[in-house]
């Protein structure tokens, strides 16, 4: 992980409901948690049982069960606070103890996900007619230049976009990109049929399941849009699919984090990881886009 991964604040222990560190935290099925005490009175007075985040709502209420680990990291969180508070500054390597056992804790649930990695490589005959794939179709870049190429039916014409040369019909599988030096990006998982020659809704109705970077400020492209706010700027992201379970998931790979799920889903077709690299934004948005070999024992 990065020096600048690390750094720890108060905003990653917070319940969104309270507004405090967390209490006996639990996971809702969308990925966020909450204290137990909060979720439930939130349900308790509102007519959707839903999330106060990314407003998923579930068609029943969910069974809460503690986030053990959570709660073990917020509590010794708020113990370090009180030490603070008692003293005029923290022990030494208190903070890096901290950081230590959230990585020790968080780490097994995205090694898990990461069994399921698959081999990406990127389809050129799909990409857009100003991107740029690099030879071994690992890497896509925005190019100013519309390079005369075969008017393909599976080439995207609108859209800056380039599908993996692979789909997926069953199972599950993960594949991490790095989107490190860019200022605008969207990554995700698209449908076989999603329209490639004319403009599409840019969310689940569309047949794409992504999230979108510009400028820092991050949207999961759902039904509707979601804004989303992170503490850390993701520098790989990486996608989980489970086919049946009808669920897309995204994760900060260095932070060991996780962004956002798209759940509820009915897939009926082949789905294809999906990269945009955006345009070039005057040369500072020139980094590609780039398919990283997951590495099970970061």
């Amino acid at each position: 992980m990065s020096t600048s991964s690390n750094v720890l604040s108060e905003e990653q222990f917070l319940c969104s409901v309270c507004l405090d560190v967390f209490t006996e935290p639990v996971s809702i099925p969308c990925g966020h948690n909450f204290c137990k005490a909060c979720i439930s009175e939130y349900w308790n007075t509102t007519a959707l049982c839903q999330c106060p985040l990314c407003k998923d709502t579930f068609n029943r209420r969910p069974a809460l069960k503690t986030n053990t680990t959570l709660r073990e990291v917020a509590d010794h969180f708020k113990r370090m606070k009180v030490s603070d508070r008692e003293e005029s500054s923290s022990k030494p390597g208190e903070v890096a103890q901290v950081q230590q056992m959230v990585q020790e804790r968080l780490d097994p649930e995205l090694r898990r996900l990461q069994q399921w990695s698959v081999d990406v490589t990127l389809d050129p005959d799909t990409a857009h007619c100003k991107l740029i794939v690099s030879e071994d179709r690992k890497q896509v870049s925005y190019g100013d230049i519309r390079q005369i190429l075969p008017d393909l039916p599976e080439r995207f014409e609108c859209y800056l976009s380039v599908l993996g040369k692979e789909g997926f019909s069953s199972g599950r599988f993960y594949f991490e990109v790095q989107v490190r030096g860019k200022i605008e990006w969207q990554v995700g998982v698209a449908r076989e049929s999603i329209i490639r020659k004319g403009p599409t809704a840019v969310s689940p109705e569309g047949g794409l399941w992504a999230l979108y970077m510009n400028r820092n400020k991050y949207i999961a492209k759902d039904t509707p849009h979601m804004h989303l706010f992170l503490s850390q700027k993701p520098q790989k992201v990486g996608v989980f699919v489970d086919y049946e379970e009808g669920q897309i998931s995204f994760y900060d790979v260095e932070n060991r984090s996780h962004i956002y799920s798209f759940t509820g889903c009915t897939f009926t077709e082949k789905l294809y990881p999906y990269l945009n690299p955006c345009d070039n934004e005057e040369g500072s948005n020139s980094a590609p886009l780039v398919i990283s070999p997951v590495n099970h024992t970061a």
